[in-house]
């Protein structure tokens, strides 16, 4: 979503809206990602302030990702919640700075679709051992079994 702080002052507060919003070129480096619906958002917009707003957005994307272990595609769809506050003053630590005249909220929607992205995703059917939880048998080298006696 783009608006003008114009316009945002126009808008009756609380603002609400919903678009849909394709981030793939964002998310074209991550090779773990195949492809990826455009993003539907919700947005409901509150004014805090002189040319700060806080908006709390729903998204839900579907992706096809990369299983970790035999590299075919699943499916994996993320629906969530997030809280930003966009504002005009670089003193307000953890807000998305409105730089210019224009509120964009692409860099917060893609920033929190990663957040929500798991690391690996594995097919169905796949079970995965990590390494450091399988026991290995204690073998003993036929020609040192009387040394085992010894300890």
């Amino acid at each position: 979503m783009r608006l003008t702080l114009a316009q945002l002052h126009k808008l009756a507060m609380p603002y609400h809206c919903t678009e849909e919003l394709d981030i793939s070129d964002e998310l074209t480096g991550f090779e773990d990602i195949r492809s990826m619906s455009k993003v539907i958002v919700e947005y409901d917009i509150h004014e805090r302030g002189l040319d700060t707003y806080f908006i709390t957005f729903r998204f839900k994307v579907d992706l096809i990702m990369q299983c970790a272990i035999t590299l075919q595609d699943v499916p994996y769809t993320i629906s969530a919640e997030a809280e930003e506050i966009f504002t005009t003053d670089d003193t307000i630590e953890e807000a998305f700075i409105i730089t210019g005249q224009t509120l964009d909220t692409k860099e917060a929607v893609v920033t929190n679709v990663l957040i929500q992205k798991p690391m690996t995703v594995y097919a169905e059917g796949i079970s995965f051992e990590d390494e450091g939880s399988i026991e290995e048998e204690d073998t003993i080298n036929p020609a040192f079994a009387k040394l085992k006696d010894l300890l």
